[in-house]
This record gives structure tokens, C-alpha cells and sequence, in this order.
């Protein structure tokens, strides 16, 4: 039998190559094979080598706090351990540029506008994908001297208030609030001439601690039962949008936590609560969504207040 190969014609005719022909049967079957091996291995087109995802890294960044006391601001980078940082001072806009390699941001929004404060304007961050590290730039009002306190889950960043002149030398606490003392207001009642004298029932006292907060989820509400030494009076209150939130501020309560409290809540119409004492009030916020930002009332009771986020009643 004689070899044959496909010569690349428009015709794809059969040819018996010229390099074949005066060579015994047996050796251009032999060379025949060889010239179709070679053919079959350049026409195979090359695969691209597979590579495996580049890895999340180790370290993840989830969440950021402000905490707001009488000598500072403060915000806390939280994190699952602690992080590696490089910071660097920027004067347009003015702020701190904070890069965390080998870290990653989980659940995080673009931007984050902390409560009114002095300090803080803004909290800013992003991930790059290409170099495997987080950013975050802290947006500041004004310049402040600031110091970076490593923790064992994140960082925290404490600013001086510009108006205080003393100094510190670590985290500056939010505990120590120098309890206001009890004032029960004066109750006075008039008494008709003709009818029986009464012993007025004393009010119950105004409030000037906070002991505990509670939420109770209901398929038309969320109510957060605040709990206290008295009567709570209503807070007042604003609402924001990006994200939709609520926030109750109780001037004159002190409150017995220390640092922000946080307790979750499954329903559609709170996520979150917080609560965080600051040196004249206490301030909880109702996370939300923007269609809810006005369904809430409040209900001061003898022991508290309650709040009820969800639909109006009838």
C-alpha cells in the first residue's frame, strides 16, 4: 500500500508527495505516517493556559463606626483581625488617605455620612482589584491632631476636637458621663370649691438614664421599647436618605452602655438599631428603607418610651 497526504488545494485532491517517489514501498509507507503526524500536530491551534482566580484576601474590612465624645471623634475600621495601614495626609480635599494591602471590602457602601460632627465629613472607600488592597479616605472638616490605635479586630482612628485643648493618649472612652441629678417637675392642681379634696397623683419622673432597649417585630411594625429610670421625653428626630435612616436624639439622657450598641432586627421595616451616648443626649438611629422614613410615632411611658416603626394605625 502506498502513503498518501492532503495537500491544501481549493480541489483537495489526493497527491502521493514527489519526496516519496523512488523509495521502497515499506519506507515511504513509514515516512507517509511521519508526514501526516506533523501535519495533524501544526494545525492543532494552541490553547490559552487556565489560570486560577487571584484569591480574596485574608483581611476583610466590613464595617466602619463613629463614636462622638466630649474630647474627640473617633472611627473604627472593623475588621475580622487586625490591619496592616499606611497613612497619608492630603490637603485638597483635606483628609487621610488610609491604604490597607492584602485587604478586602465586604458589604461596604462608596461612601458613608457619619452623624454631624465637627471632625468628620465623610468616610470614603474603594478596593483595587489590580494591586489586592482596600482604601479608605477620611474626608475631615477641619485639620486635627489624630492618633491610630491598632485592635485586635480592625482600627481605630481618634481626632481631637479642634475646641479642646487637652491632650490624650489613647481611644478616648465614652463612659464617665457625670449623671444629671432627678428632677421631678412640680405637679399643682386646682381644686373646684364643692367637691372632694384629692391627692393629686404624683407624675412619674422624668428620666435621666437609659437602662435598656428592646425591639419587638410585628408583621405591620417594629417597636423599640426604650426602658429608663422614668419617662423618656420624645427625641427629636430627622431622617436620611442614603442610606434611609432615623434618628431619635433624647437631649439630657444619659444612657448605662458604653460605646454603640447595635441589635438587628428581621423585618421589612427596621434592619438595625443603634444607640450611642454622647455627652448632652442619647441617639438611636432606625435603620430603614427610604419608603418608611415617615411611618414611626413615639409613646412615652412611665418606665421609657416606645417607638413604632411601620403602618400608621387606623
Amino acid at each position: 500500500m502506498v502513503g498518501w497526504v492532503i495537500k491544501h488545494h481549493v480541489s483537495g485532491s489526493l497527491e502521493r508527495p514527489a519526496a516519496l517517489e523512488g523509495l521502497p514501498r515499506k519506507a515511504a509507507w513509514v515516512l507517509g505516517l511521519c508526514w501526516l503526524a506533523v501535519l495533524q500536530t501544526t494545525g492543532c491551534a494552541s490553547q490559552p493556559p487556565v489560570t486560577d482566580a487571584a484569591p480574596r484576601p485574608a483581611n476583610v474590612i466590613r464595617d466602619f463606626w463613629t463614636v462622638e465624645t466630649a474630647e474627640a471623634v473617633a472611627v473604627i475600621v472593623k475588621s475580622d483581625q487586625p490591619l496592616t495601614y499606611t497613612a497619608i495626609p492630603q490637603e485638597d480635599p483635606r483628609g487621610i488617605y488610609f491604604q490597607f494591602p492584602g485587604t478586602g471590602l465586604e458589604g461596604l457602601d462608596a461612601a458613608y455620612f457619619p452623624p454631624p460632627n465637627p471632625v468628620i465629613r465623610s468616610i470614603r472607600s474603594a478596593e483595587s482589584a489590580t494591586e489586592n488592597e482596600a482604601r479608605v479616605f477620611l474626608e475631615l472638616a477641619q485639620d486635627t491632631s489624630y492618633e491610630v490605635i491598632p485592635d485586635k479586630e480592625g482600627l481605630k482612628i481618634a481626632f481631637r476636637k479642634p475646641s479642646t485643648g487637652a491632650t490624650f493618649g489613647r481611644m478616648p472612652a465614652i463612659s464617665g458621663i457625670v449623671e444629671a441629678p432627678l428632677k421631678t417637675p412640680s405637679a399643682g392642681s386646682k381644686i373646684e370649691a364643692g367637691t372632694p379634696k384629692m391627692a393629686a397623683a404624683a407624675p412619674a419622673p422624668v428620666a435621666s438614664t437609659l437602662r435598656e432597649v428592646r425591639t419587638e417585630a410585628r408583621v405591620d411594625a417594629v417597636l423599640i421599647r426604650l426602658k429608663a429610670d422614668g419617662t423618656v421625653k420624645t427625641a427629636n428626630v430627622f431622617t436620611l436618605d442614603h442610606p434611609a435612616r432615623i434618628v431619635f436624639d433624647f437631649i439630657g439622657l444619659h444612657s448605662a452602655f458604653k460605646g454603640e450598641q447595635r441589635i438587628p432586627v428581621r423585618s421589612e421595616w427596621v434592619s438595625q438599631v443603634r444607640h450611642l451616648a454622647y455627652p448632652d443626649k442619647v441617639r438611636l438611629v432606625a435603620d430603614t428603607e427610604a419608603r418608611h422614613l415617615k411611618s414611626y410615632s413615639m409613646e412615652p411611658t412611665a418606665d421609657g418610651l416606645v417607638i413604632t416603626v411601620g403602618a400608621p394605625k387606623p
